[in-house]
């Protein structure tokens, strides 16, 4: 007879010594309450040059808070299924997490700009470090389909992700603030230096995604983003991924209230529309092939202005979704390039995906950048969906089968409608 305790296999993975972290503290740290920062309190640097005081207050906020999220965050790993845990993707992530809360919580209290610079190099290379953690959890849990009930896998995911906005919005803030406090202080420098001089100190040009010559950024957030700009940008290079891939691709046009702003976190809106630009390219295209249309309609996307939110309508003429597959659409691991002989996310039955054909590591690598690297893993729509609600907004998708679909995006303004908001 074996031994009792080989019979009794764990649920949960365990730490270590290979990976020399200390249990002890990681729980100590889990075990602290959150301290939830409004958006306005983010924004509260918005109205005057940023100090000293200033970078040592945000620093010391991030210090406190993100070594708590990212131990909480190991701990939720604990909870897994113990083959689900021990897969390694899965197990990659958690690692990542791992080293993500060892190197910020080994910090001393910073006390002075020395410190904190040191501090925000680490934290830039550990939120760079998580950034692409979402396909690698998304293949992992792609191969543990049969070992968790699909309701536990999305209300992990769900929560991983959510945590994970919550971390990246913190932490890149005050990268953010940290870079641009030492950017006014050399242009503060260079403007004393040349009139001294005599001379006149050149302006730095800045990115043009809202108004021209306004101070318009508060650490990540944009507070005159325009999103009619945002769409052509992302509308073009979409559209050149189209092209790369089939030899040809949709026109484009945006209409409605261009000339609107909206006061948000660019990266996020990037993330949300790409996405969903990709899959109406690649509906069109598909249905073109699939009935043999001599030209591909044109996708037209629409701005709105709301009180206290701007709204995008994407609509598309690439055959629509049928009903059976719009209660997939927004589950998570759901896609077409996981069965072939399935309807497209978004787009007509039949035809070639824009990613048909091709590895998932050529896909990875083709959509690190534009709209997160998760191509053919079912986790684009459900993504957006949560990023668009993060912030108050919603995302919902109106089909006609064999005709197209609009897509309606609805997204609240950062400043005023939700500075309550709690991250």
């Amino acid at each position: 007879m074996f031994p009792r305790r080989l019979l009794l296999l764990p649920c949960r993975r365990r730490f270590t010594t290979k990976n020399h972290y200390d249990e002890t503290v990681v729980y100590k740290y889990a075990s602290q309450q959150i301290k939830p920062v409004s958006i306005g309190q983010l924004l509260k640097y918005r109205r005057q040059p940023l100090s000293m005081e200033n970078i040592l207050d945000s620093v010391g906020y991030t210090q406190a808070e993100l070594p708590v999220r990212l131990a909480k965050r190991v701990i939720s790993f604990h909870k897994l299924p113990f083959i689900v845990g021990t897969n390694p993707h899965i197990a990659r992530v958690y690692n990542q997490y791992y080293e993500a809360f060892d190197r910020l919580h080994a910090f001393a209290p910073i006390n002075d700009l020395e410190a904190e610079w040191d501090f925000t190099r680490a934290l830039e290379r550990q939120t760079q470090v998580l950034l692409d953690v979402i396909p690698t959890i998304a293949q992992g849990f792609l191969e543990c389909q049969l070992y968790m009930p699909r309701e536990e896998r999305t209300a992990f995911i769900n929560d991983l992700i959510r945590s994970r906005i919550g971390l990246r919005v913190i932490g890149e803030q005050h990268v953010a603030l940290s870079y641009q406090f030492r950017e006014e202080q050399k242009k503060a420098k260079q403007s004393h230096d040349s009139a001294a001089g005599g001379g006149v100190a050149a302006e730095r040009g800045k990115v043009e995604l809202g108004g021209a010559g306004e101070d318009v950024w508060v650490g990540a957030i944009h507070t005159r983003l325009l999103p009619a700009r945002m769409m052509e940008q992302c509308a073009q290079m979409v559209q050149s991924m189209c092209e790369m891939h089939y030899g040809t691709a949709p026109g484009y046009y945006v209409d409605g209230d261009v000339d609107e702003t909206i006061s948000y976190i660019p990266s996020h809106f990037e993330y949300i529309t790409c996405e969903l630009l990709k899959n109406a390219f690649r509906a069109t295209v598909d249905f073109s092939n699939s009935t043999n249309r001599s030209s591909h309609p044109p996708i037209q996307i629409t701005i709105t202005k709301g009180d206290g939110y701007v709204g995008v309508r994407i609509r598309d003429q690439g055959g629509g979704i049928s009903k059976d597959n719009m209660r997939n659409v927004f589950e998570y691991s759901w896609s077409s390039m996981q069965n072939s002989d399935s309807a497209d996310e978004h787009g007509a039955n039949g035809g070639g995906s824009l990613m048909a054909g091709m590895s998932l590591q050529t896909n990875l690598a083709l959509q690190h950048g534009i709209g997160g690297p998760i191509a053919g893993l079912g986790f684009g729509l459900p993504m957006a969906r949560l990023y668009a609600g993060y912030f108050g907004g919603s995302l919902d998708i109106v089909s006609m089968e064999g005709y197209g679909c609009d897509v309606f995006l609805k997204l609240r303004s950062i400043e005023g409608s939700v500075e309550d908001k709690q991250i």
